[in-house]
């Protein structure tokens, strides 16, 4: 799930190994502004991004918090989007 927003651009992924720890990807400056720093670890240098491991808890705190820092200005800022896989007939 992509989100986008005045407070930064995030990606999160499931991981597969645990179905409760989340993997958000952003770029340093996003993270740190978030979450403490000692937990934030570079994924691709090349690209500048970084990551932090959430519970599913934790995921939604910070999805709480986001919504949470929104003003009625902000609105058009703010966007989620699904993962393509979802919008899949599976069989």
């Amino acid at each position: 799930m992509k989100i986008s927003s005045l407070q930064g651009e995030f990606k999160v992924i499931q991981t597969i190994k645990n179905r409760d720890e989340l993997l958000v990807l952003g770029s340093w400056k996003d993270l740190v502004q978030m979450f403490d720093s000692s937990r934030t670890f570079l994924v691709n240098k090349s690209e500048s991004l970084f990551g932090i491991y959430l519970c599913k808890q934790e995921c939604a705190e910070f999805m709480n918090k986001i919504i949470q820092g929104i003003d009625y200005h902000e609105w058009e800022d703010f966007k989620i989007e699904k993962p393509i896989y979802q919008n899949q007939i599976q069989a």
